[in-house]
């Protein structure tokens, strides 16, 4: 029997096995971690319930509401496979457009596309640095994208955020032992906790 939380492991798996036949590669279903999709059900919900509570009219709180349900599942997504779908980016640009138009009018699209080029240009050299093992195609894109939604300074607490939350993980997993200096994990999940910080600092100020 199927329940509400159940979404994102539904939808996660449909994306997941979409993206591995285009691959020609065989994938297997998640195999629901039922504590899991409570804990994405729960945080999606209170997001929407904020959103509905701060944004001030229901075509914005249903907009910022699509955006963090978006952000959760490329997070899901990432968690998974490692790989970030171009279709979810693309999904949340066109998302980002009438966000910008809404909250800041028709003249911020051209300084929101100016933050996701400098954004873009800077992840790249991150990129080309540490490596594109380290910081792969998706995760710049995905973060050029976090640039024009959020536009500047909105992208700074972004980056703030996400900067935090990963030191303590790379920390907290280097003393536990879990971590070592070679590790690889997804960067997704960090990188869509900058941008619902962002966005949920700028809702409750807005």
């Amino acid at each position: 029997m199927e329940f509400a939380w159940d979404f994102y492991p539904i939808i996660s798996d449909q994306i997941v096995v979409y993206k591995h036949q285009k691959r020609d590669i065989k994938t297997a279903a998640w195999g629901f971690n039922r504590k899991l999709c409570v804990i994405f059900f729960i945080l999606n919900g209170l997001l929407w319930g904020f959103a509905g509570m701060e944004a001030g009219d229901t075509i914005s709180a249903l907009l910022v509401s699509l955006l963090f349900t978006v952000a959760i599942l490329i997070a899901v997504v990432d968690l998974r496979i490692r790989l970030i779908p171009n279709e979810l980016i693309l999904i949340m640009l066109c998302l980002g457009v009438p966000f910008q138009i809404i909250f800041f009018g028709w003249s911020s699209l051209l300084p929101a596309f100016l933050c996701m080029i400098a954004i873009g240009l800077v992840f790249t050299l991150v990129g080309r640095l540490v490596g594109f093992e380290q910081v792969g195609a998706g995760d710049v894109k995905l973060v050029a994208v976090m640039g024009f939604v959020l536009g500047y300074p909105n992208i700074m607490i972004a980056l703030t955020g996400l900067t935090v939350v990963l030191l303590i993980y790379c920390l907290g997993g280097l003393a536990l032992k879990k971590l070592t200096r070679y590790s690889t994990f997804p960067f997704a999940p960090f990188l869509m906790f900058g941008t619902i910080s962002a966005l949920t600092n700028f809702i409750f100020f807005y």
